[in-house]
């Protein structure tokens, strides 16, 4: 059931990011932020850095975006920026959702506001960044109930509360009919960072080599950009006629439900994650997940019933789990149609604008006033504090004027 807000003080909720030029979390935004606005509440988007690739998505939504990202100032003065906006648009509750950038404006807000920090990634290294803004908070939210626990068992966190809030996609009216037929090519799909870390991209060779030795035909399409892609386009030849691979490039997010109807598997063999987007969007379209047994977020959606899961180390295993669906259609099927009901059901927008309303408080309190200027320190997680001392930060601001 949608959370009634009229009952309440006006909701008014500020999403800041550290930037809007990585898929997942960018499209998180868009498709939180839509909901929002769907539903009258007012939202904006705010970014640290000057790309926002999605920007025909957001407008397309109605949601308003500031980047702060010019190149020529130095961090300090994109927070006072930030903060000014932030100050004329008076949110009531503000959520750093990726990079300590986006922290580090939750530090200088005026007391009432509700003020969440997110993780979006099983890495040690959000973690370690997410402590030192415990005492900034005042709820965590962590897109899988593995991180959620992570979280909870921290001492920084012992008076923070935790939820898990796991991200949702937009469900098409229609699910994809799943193609039978054991001769005819299965269509796989890998959408996402062609990048060796944390995506393990450079595995596929190997994983095409055991599909050709299998004599399965099959289409593999690789859609997305990244450090990887000239090697992976240079190393992954086709077999014709019957097992073939293409390059797609970087996929815009408007583009992305016609390329999955196209599919019947979706690959990642990822070494960790959050929670993927882009296997809900594959799962709630109807392709079958062949994916890392991980524990974070992937137990929370893939089971025997709807998906394949594979041991991170055995690496041939992908290949047998794809090898398997082909020669059991009928099982390919019926996982199809388990995978787009459970997203449906737990993963769709609105059932996380749902989650997201009811974490927020029943009744918001009065908001101190915001100060005209903000005396900015140095990053909580800095090594080095002296580097954002007013001395550097001068220097620092003449070499930023200098750039090209």
């Amino acid at each position: 059931m949608i959370q009634e807000v009229s009952r309440h003080p006006p909701v008014r909720v500020a999403l800041v990011s550290g930037g809007l030029n990585l898929g997942g979390s960018t499209t998180f935004l868009c498709n939180l932020g839509g909901e929002l606005i769907r539903r009258g509440i007012p939202v904006e988007v705010m970014g640290f850095e000057g790309e926002n690739p999605m920007a025909a998505d957001f407008q397309k939504q109605n949601i308003p975006v500031r980047c702060f990202g010019d190149r020529r100032e130095i961090f300090e003065d994109r927070i006072q920026k930030n903060l000014k906006h932030l100050c004329e648009f008076k949110p009531t509750v503000v959520a750093a959702t990726l990079g300590a950038a986006s922290f580090e404006v939750l530090r200088y807000l005026p007391k009432g506001i509700f003020r969440i920090g997110m993780g979006q990634s099983d890495d040690p290294v959000v973690y370690d960044m997410m402590r030192h803004y415990a005492p900034c908070m005042d709820l965590a939210a962590m897109v899988s109930k593995t991180m959620a626990k992570t979280v909870e068992a921290m001492p920084e966190f012992a008076r923070v509360p935790v939820v898990y809030l796991p991200l949702g996609v937009p469900m098409s009216s229609e699910g994809k009919m799943a193609q039978t037929g054991p001769q005819r090519p299965l269509q796989i799909l890998y959408l996402g960072r062609l990048a060796r870390e944390q995506k393990r991209v450079h595995l596929f060779p190997q994983i095409l080599e055991l599909l050709k030795a299998s004599g399965i035909p099959f289409h593999w399409t690789i859609a997305g950009d990244g450090p990887d892609r000239a090697a992976l386009e240079q190393t992954m030849k086709d077999a014709p006629p019957e097992q073939t691979i293409s390059f797609a490039g970087h996929v815009r997010y408007a583009g992305v439900p016609e390329l999955l109807k196209q599919h019947d598997l979706y690959l990642l063999a990822s070494e960790f994650e959050g929670l993927p987007l882009s296997l809900l969007e594959a799962m709630g379209a109807g392709l079958v997940p062949v994916v890392s047994q991980l524990p974070s977020g992937i137990p929370d959606v893939v089971d025997a019933g709807n998906g394949m899961l594979v041991p991170p180390d055995d690496v041939a295993g992908y290949a047998r789990a794809i090898i398997h669906l082909h020669g059991h259609r009928d099982e390919l099927a019926a996982k199809s149609a388990a995978a787009r009901a459970r997203v449906q059901t737990e993963f769709s927008v609105a059932a996380m604008t749902d989650r997201w309303l009811a974490a927020f408080p029943k009744n918001l309190p009065v908001i101190g006033a915001w100060p005209s200027q903000w005396n900015i320190k140095a990053p909580l997680p800095a090594r080095h504090p002296i580097y954002f001392s007013p001395p550097v930060r001068l220097l620092r601001r003449l070499a930023a004027m200098l750039r090209q």
